[in-house]
């Protein structure tokens, strides 16, 4: 064992609350939040029984810090709310633990947590960095909780679909990262657009901007992001003649963005195998063109993450402090970049396939579509292979796109905004600056207001997002807790998606549906 694993780490600055399960399972999670101008006006009778049934009260302030307060009380008279608990920076970093004492005024947001069993069961309190196993899904893997990042919403005409997500790699506040995501199946209809923001995971999502970028479009045509966000305009998208896997034909699974998607399960004996898909495409004309491709991730990576949470048990606070500050250096990136992205392979002027571009983007919720630019064909037929690693994508389109022009987005910020129905000028305030951030809890949804230019039919639209989010760390994961594992996986990625490929392949075949099964939605 490393010596670093024989000092002792620092534990989470947050109290963690332990509930024990008996024979009646915990069923849900109720959160009140509240301005301070609605806190002010509770009356003597409202506040009693607030600190009755809630004994810890979470304040977050104006400049990002939260205090965490245990049997607090207001002293309604000087406006101060007392008690004792511990102070957290932005980054969550414990700043003051003791006997704490703070002006109503200073607090944007008040907030308390009640846990509740079915039945007549008393209610328990925690608060946000503590969490449970809330369904049974959960319980039975909960390597298959739903998470990833804020997901948003559109309407295809019949009901709300999961579009896109938001900076799904952005796991700490140094990762804070934007991401372009395009509304493939979006339409619009007259001069508005709404978007459902929902964080349907147990996590904490801090929001910097929601924009909708509207691309001007020539009549039938399509347009498509790049990598380093370069629009393009399509005045053809060429299917795929043949399109062979490992298993056989999947041209009929690629050939319609119709979520009808391709996918393979992971290698039996190590999780980081390769697999081709070779695509064939016929009767082109000489241009420049891009390669299309509608893709999701699978679990297999969100299942590392959580094995890797779990492996750094209560010591998760720390371990991901030293990711912050870049002590660990490329060590914390190995798995991802074993797994890799979709690599597009053509052939060079010698015959032998090399990689001229790559999907690198992470996420398993929603498909994105992504333009990689292959340059100028001239070939009638072009032959192209698409190499991952076995069981880690979803591929729902693959197409040619011949290339036209570049061209330019129109920035659109939301007009309004609602919390669950009810206008929230505080969101549309926070979200309309990109100084400032809205943080969202588990069951919290907005809809986000759009105006649309003139003409609307003839825009491309794009979502484009800025964030990061936080992970709330379940108690099963801290079972696990195995700093040898854990070093492991530092120092030697490769022997350890070796020893995980036996124990993926148990769960994988019911993974998807009990992800979807337990996402969260919070009680009225």
């Amino acid at each position: 064992m490393s010596k670093s694993f024989q000092l002792s780490t620092p534990r989470m600055a947050i109290l963690l609350v332990l509930v024990l399960l008996s024979c009646t399972m915990l069923k849900k999670i109720q959160r009140e939040s509240m301005p301070a101008d609605r806190f002010k006006k509770l009356s003597n009778k409202q506040l009693e029984l607030k600190m009755k049934s809630s004994p810890f009260l979470k304040m977050h302030m104006k400049n990002g810090n939260v205090y965490i307060l245990q049997n607090w009380a207001m002293d309604s008279t000087r406006g101060k709310i007392t008690g004792q608990g511990v102070l957290l920076n932005a980054r969550r970093e414990k700043l003051f633990q003791g006997n704490v004492q703070v002006g109503v005024d200073s607090v944007v947001l008040f907030e308390t947590n009640v846990l509740k069993q079915s039945g007549s069961a008393t209610a328990l309190t925690v608060f946000t960095g503590i969490t449970v196993a809330i369904t049974a899904y959960c319980l039975t893997n909960p390597k298959a909780c739903f998470g990833s990042c804020p997901t948003f919403y559109i309407s295809d005409g019949d009901s709300l679909q999961p579009d896109a997500e938001g900076f799904s790699a952005s796991i700490a506040p140094s990762l804070e990262a934007s991401d372009i995501d395009a509304l493939f199946h979006a339409a619009s209809q007259g001069d508005e657009f709404a978007i459902e923001m929902r964080n349907e995971a147990l996590e904490t999502h801090i929001v910097r901007y929601v924009n909708l970028l509207a691309v001007p479009r020539s009549s039938g045509q399509r347009v498509f992001a790049d990598a380093k966000g370069n629009f393009w305009e399509s005045s053809s998208l060429i299917a795929p003649s043949a399109a062979t896997a490992p298993e056989g034909s999947c041209l009929n699974l690629i050939s319609h963005a119709d979520r009808m998607e391709r996918y393979s399960e992971a290698d039996s004996s190590y999780l980081g195998a390769k697999e081709y898909i070779e695509i064939e495409f016929d009767d082109l004309t000489e241009g420049k063109y891009g390669l299309v491709i509608g893709a999701r991730q699978s679990l297999l990576s969100t299942y590392l993450l959580y094995q890797t949470f779990a492996y750094m048990g209560h010591d998760v606070g720390y371990w991901l402090a030293q990711v912050e500050r870049g002590r660990l250096g490329k060590k914390a990136n190995d798995v991802l970049n074993i797994l890799g992205g979709i690599d597009v392979m053509m052939k060079n002027k010698f015959g032998i396939w090399k990689v001229v571009d790559k999907v690198n983007e992470y996420g398993p919720l929603a498909i994105d579509f992504h333009l990689l630019k292959l340059g100028h064909l001239s070939k009638r037929k072009v032959k192209i292979r698409l190499r991952m690693t076995k069981g880690n994508w979803r591929i729902d389109y693959v197409a040619l796109a011949k290339l036209s022009k570049p061209v330019q987005p129109v920035r659109l910020k939301p007009y309004q905004v609602l919390k669950e129905g009810v206008i929230d000028q505080r969101a549309l305030t926070l979200l309309s600056d990109s100084l400032n951030q809205l943080v969202t809890l588990p069951g919290d949804r907005y809809t986000l207001k759009y105006q649309l230019p003139k003409n609307a039919p003839n825009y491309e639209l794009f979502l484009e997002s800025r964030g990061y989010y936080l992970e709330w760390i379940r108690k099963e994961w801290t079972e696990e807790e195995n700093p040898y594992l854990l070093s492991e996986l530092w120092f030697n990625p490769r022997s350890l998606l070796k020893r995980l490929a036996p124990q993926f392949k148990k769960v994988e075949k019911e993974i998807e549906d009990c992800f979807w099964n337990s996402r969260y939605e919070k009680s009225n």
